[in-house]
C-alpha cells in the first residue's frame, strides 16, 4: 500500500456514483468506462477474481486518469482513485514508469534543453500525437506574451520582519521558468523576510507517487523533509498548488523518518506565497488586460488562496468559470493517453471562453505549461497564458 494513502483497507466502493459529477474525464469524454466508479469496479475484480481479468487491460485503463483527486474528495467512503492506480501501477510497471523517473530525475538536464529546442523546431513536424508533443515542449519555454502588468506599490514589510522562511520553488521554476523563482524571492524580502536556501530540496514527489514509483517519491519526501529539518524546521512558501498539495500529504506518510511531532509541525509550516501579503498595496498598470480569467487547480481543492488575492486585487477585471474545470495536465498521463489530455484541455477552454482582450492566468506550474500547449489562437496570436507570477513586476 502507498504509504501516503488515506485509503483504509476495509473500506470498498458501494457505487454510490458521487465521483461521477466530479471527474473531468467522464466530463470531457460522457465515458463511463472511464469513469472512478468503473475503474474502483475494475480494482475490486482484479483484487478478488485476478484470474478474470488482463492486467494489461487494466493498465491501460488505469493510464486514463488525470490524478487530479476531485474523486477522492467528493466519496462518501474517502477512496482515492488516483492512490489505488498508482499501486497498480507499481504492481505492474511499464515502459512509461522507466521514462517518468527519468523525466522527473534528469529533468535539470533535460527540460532547459527541450525547453531550447521547442523555441526553433518547426511547427509542422509529424503526426498529430506528435505535434502535440511538441506543443507541450514549446509550452515550457518562458512566457514572452505577457508583459509585467500588476506592481506592487508598497510592501507591508511588517509581514515578515524578523521572519526566515523556506521557498519550495518547484522543480518547473528551478529548471526552466527561472523569472517565477527570482520573482518569489524578491517578493519574500521585500515583505521582509529571510529566506533560507533550498538547494538540498528536490521535488516534492507526488507525480512520483501517481505514476507507480513508490521508492523514488520516498526518497524526495525524505530528502525534503532532511532539508526542512536541516533548516531549523522554517515556515515555508510555495506558488504552485500541485508542490503545496505534494507536501501536505506529507505529514499522513508513514514511511518518512519523523520525529516526534514533526509531521504536524511540517504541515502547519506550509504557506502559500499569496497569503504572505499583509497590506501590501498594488496598483494595475495601463497595460493591464480588460479582462483576467482564472483558471483554478485541481490540486487547490475546495480552498484557492490565489484566486481569494486576484479576485481582492483586480476586482471587475477578475472571473473565473464555475464548475469541474481541470486543465488536462494528468503528469503519468501525458505519456498513457496525450488525445485524452487534450480533449479534457479543450472542454477546459471552452469554459474559459477567452476573448482578445484576455489573458489567463493560473497558480500552479503544470497547470500554465498545459494551457499553453493547448491554448486556441484568437485571430494570428494564441491567448497570452501565465502563472501568476508572469503578470507580477515586484
Amino acid at each position: 500500500m502507498n504509504p501516503c494513502t488515506a485509503n483504509p483497507p476495509a473500506r470498498e466502493c458501494i457505487l454510490c456514483g458521487r465521483c461521477l459529477s466530479v471527474c473531468p474525464v467522464l466530463l470531457g469524454t460522457g465515458r463511463e468506462e472511464l469513469s472512478p466508479k468503473a475503474k474502483q469496479h475494475m480494482l475490486g475484480t482484479l483484487a478478488r477474481s485476478p484470474e478474470r481479468l488482463n492486467v494489461v487491460d487494466c493498465r491501460v485503463l488505469a493510464d486514463k486518469c488525470l490524478s487530479c483527486g476531485r474523486c477522492a474528495a467528493a466519496c462518501p467512503q474517502g477512496l482515492s482513485v488516483p492512490e489505488k492506480l498508482a499501486q497498480l501501477r507499481a504492481a505492474h510497471p511499464g515502459w512509461q514508469q522507466w521514462i517518468w523517473k527519468q523525466w522527473i530525475e534528469r529533468g535539470a538536464a533535460l527540460w532547459p534543453a527541450l525547453a531550447t529546442f521547442g523555441k526553433v523546431a518547426p511547427k509542422d513536424l509529424g503526426p498529430q500525437t506528435f505535434s502535440r508533443f511538441m506543443d507541450s515542449i514549446r509550452a515550457m519555454a518562458p512566457a514572452n506574451d505577457i508583459a509585467p502588468w500588476l506592481h506592487v506599490d508598497s510592501y507591508d514589510r511588517g509581514a515578515g520582519e524578523g521572519k526566515t522562511i523556506l521557498l519550495f520553488a518547484g522543480c518547473t521554476a528551478r529548471r526552466i521558468q527561472k523569472a517565477w523563482h527570482a520573482k518569489a524571492l524578491t517578493i519574500l524580502k521585500k515583505l521582509g523576510f529571510s529566506v533560507l536556501s533550498e538547494n538540498a530540496m528536490t521535488c516534492c514527489g507526488l507525480s512520483l507517487d501517481h505514476a507507480g514509483i513508490p521508492h523514488a517519491a520516498h526518497t524526495a519526501r525524505q530528502r525534503n523533509v532532511d532539508a526542512w529539518r536541516n533548516a531549523g524546521r522554517p515556515r515555508m512558501t510555495t506558488f504552485c498548488a500541485t508542490c503545496h498539495h505534494g507536501l501536505t500529504a506529507y505529514a499522513q506518510c508513514t514511511d518518512i523518518n519523523w520525529q516526534e511531532g514533526e509531521a504536524q509541525a511540517f504541515a502547519e509550516s506550509l504557506v502559500p506565497l499569496s497569503t504572505l501579503w499583509g497590506n501590501s498595496v498594488f496598483r494595475t498598470g495601463e497595460n493591464a488586460p480588460a479582462r483576467v480569467r482564472y483558471h483554478q487547480p485541481c490540486h487547490w481543492g475546495g480552498t484557492d488562496p490565489d484566486r481569494h488575492w486576484l479576485a481582492r486585487v483586480l476586482q471587475a477585471r477578475f472571473s473565473a468559470p464555475g464548475g469541474v474545470q481541470c486543465c488536462g495536465m494528468g503528469g503519468i498521463l501525458q505519456l498513457g493517453d496525450q488525445p485524452l489530455s487534450r480533449t479534457v484541455a479543450e472542454r477546459c477552454w471552452q469554459a474559459l471562453a477567452p476573448d482578445e482582450q484576455t489573458q489567463v492566468v493560473t497558480g500552479c506550474s503544470g497547470c500554465t505549461l498545459q494551457l499553453r500547449s493547448s491554448r486556441p489562437a484568437l485571430g494570428a496570436l494564441p491567448v497570452p497564458v501565465g502563472h501568476w507570477l508572469d503578470c507580477l513586476e515586484p
